[in-house]
């Protein structure tokens, strides 16, 4: 048995140990309330956003035809001038959704748009109305 002991020694280390763990429990349920948001639906801002994004990915392919299209002699170079427009188409599609919460008919007017673009582009047709047409269509979204 000891002769000497302090006094609230137990106690002190009581406190510290209650509040170790009142301090843990609050990090646990931080992490817990963390994890868990944020997992809903996209919001209509959000969707927005993204097709705003999209739309500017779709004209910024549109406008690479323009430049690329004039000079596609080659195979290679209609090649590019092909993949331009089915990036642009790809964009749209991939954002679907968002495009559609935002403005179906004007979606459905884009797609169309660049259907019609690509396909002047496969008989390598004159893609000036189909590419006014095409930018006619995306501004809405992109703007």
């Amino acid at each position: 048995m000891s002769l000497y002991r302090q006094a609230g020694r137990a106690r002190r280390n009581r406190r510290a140990v209650i509040i170790g763990a009142i301090g843990l429990a609050v990090i646990v349920a931080v992490i817990v309330v963390l994890a868990t948001s944020g997992g809903g639906p996209p919001s209509h801002a959000d969707r927005v956003k993204s097709a705003k994004s999209a739309a500017s990915e779709a004209l910024d392919g549109v406008e690479l035809l323009t430049v690329e299209y004039p000079q596609a002699n080659a195979p290679t170079e209609f090649a590019a001038a092909k993949a331009d427009v089915q990036r642009a188409s790809q964009s749209l599609s991939d954002h679907r959704a968002d495009f559609e919460a935002v403005d179906a008919a004007a979606y459905r007017r884009a797609t169309a748009a660049l259907a019609a673009l690509t396909a002047v582009v496969a008989r390598r047709g004159d893609i000036t109305s189909a590419v006014r047409a095409a930018r006619a269509a995306l501004q809405p979204f992109a703007a």
